[in-house]
């Protein structure tokens, strides 16, 4: 108990909105990551961009 801690003040967790378009754009980023749900539900959502992105690795395979 000799041992003096300093702990760090409390701080809230922040809420941080996003604009339909950056949500977009992160679920895209994370399908070309190789995240599968993000990709299922880029699939189910925006059925254009992942053709767009299977494409893309098609081409680049």
């Amino acid at each position: 108990m000799g041992k003096a801690t300093h702990r760090k003040p409390y701080q809230a967790p922040t809420v941080t909105r996003l604009t339909p378009e950056e949500a977009k754009i992160k679920l895209v980023e994370h399908a070309r990551n190789g995240d599968g749900e993000a990709m299922d539900l880029l699939k189910l959502i925006f059925p254009e961009e992942a053709k767009k992105l299977s494409e893309a690795k098609a081409k680049s395979a």
